[in-house]
């Protein structure tokens, strides 16, 4: 089916008024169009008879509606789901997209805003895995565009303070290595979020002539300070070009990419093993590579691994934004990022960037 076929499209929630104009319009166009007020009874047609478009109303955020979500991309994981989410709900939805969602649309829905969304995955559930993570960075990058004032002015105002107390000359012992340590990990907060912004190019970037060697061993001494005495051993093997062509980038964004590869190979290896980062220059191109050999990543979960808010951890604290902030900084930057592995054989991320001339 492609898109110009009939679609079978479930619109799954309690206000009507919310769906109707889009509804109406795919109606119009042809397409079989039903609307379920309730998620669970939507989740029972859909594994009767699976619909090509499903657009749930998110107006309640519980443990049920994430279960509905899950449940229904497991039984046609090539239907396109949609999130439909009002002012209220948009900031607490995003795990939704961590479940399944392709992307999050507002309420009402808007039928133009509904049909680019079909035409972008060519057919309602036609999606690459590349497309799925692109449609989420961008719903990604207007979230944090939408909140990022909200956290930087009052985390603006807690560096200011924070600034204060380092400046006092009487302070406890040991007092200014924590407020330092408090500044540095406001400084990551800030971070993240700018870095969140990159593929939605509305980040204040400022590239220029990097370094990669010197970035990799910037992010190797960093991810050391934070090692946990009782964590299994990882031992990391270097095997840098030298003389190796400069990329254009931010050193400090790049650095903030490969520390994330790097934790995220460390929480693969739950008994220990061997990190080797490498790098080479071949081309005009510049590749990095890490390569471990941890428990490697099923073959059903290697397509949303780059997705925001996904995570291959069963249990823990993990968000699922390591590996999908390293993704959006090196795309930012015009660069690839791919993953190979095998349950049981390891993983490795291969980072590709044009050389800077």
């Amino acid at each position: 089916m492609n898109r110009n076929s009939t679609l079978k499209a479930f619109f799954v929630g309690e206000d009507a008024e919310a769906f109707a104009e889009a509804a109406d319009a795919l109606a119009g166009a042809g397409h079989k169009v039903e609307r379920i007020a309730s998620p669970l009874k939507a989740l029972t047609a859909h594994t009767r008879s699976p619909a090509d478009l499903m657009v749930i109303s998110v107006g309640r955020l519980d443990d049920q509606m994430l279960e509905v979500f899950e449940a229904a991309r497991e039984v046609a994981p090539d239907c396109l789901m949609l999130g439909a989410v009002g002012p209220a709900t948009r900031r607490r939805a995003a795990p939704v997209l961590g479940l399944g969602a392709d992307a999050i649309v507002g309420t009402p829905v808007d039928p133009d805003e509904l049909r680019a969304l079909i035409a972008r995955h060519g057919r309602a559930g036609a999606r690459t895995p590349e497309a799925s993570v692109e449609e989420k960075f961008r719903w990604l990058g207007d979230f944090a565009a939408g909140v990022a004032h909200h956290i930087n002015n009052p985390l603006t105002t807690v560096v200011g303070y924070l600034q204060l107390l380092r400046s006092e000359e009487e302070l406890p012992e040991d007092a200014g290595e924590v407020l330092s340590t408090m500044l540095t990990e406001c400084d990551r907060i800030a971070d993240t979020v700018r870095y969140l912004l990159l593929l939605s190019g509305r980040a204040n970037v400022r590239p220029e002539a990097v370094d990669v060697n010197q970035v990799i061993g910037s992010a190797i001494e960093a991810s050391s300070a934070d090692d946990d005495d009782e964590a299994p051993e990882v031992e990391i093997e270097q095997s840098l070009q030298p003389d190796l062509p400069a990329i254009l980038a931010e050193e400090e964004a790049l650095k903030r990419a490969c520390e994330n590869l790097i934790a995220n190979a460390r929480q693969a290896m739950s008994e220990g093993g061997t990190l080797e980062i490498t790098t080479a220059g071949d081309n005009g191109r510049v590749f990095i590579r890490f390569a471990d050999t941890g428990d490697g990543i099923d073959p059903d979960r290697m397509a949303r691994i780059f997705e925001p808010f996904y995570t291959t951890q069963d249990d823990g604290p993990a968000m699922g934004l390591g590996l999908a902030t390293a993704y959006g900084i090196v795309k930012g930057f015009g660069g690839t990022i791919q993953a190979q592995s095998q349950p049981g054989q390891g993983s490795t991320f291969t980072i590709e960037f044009p050389a800077h001339s």
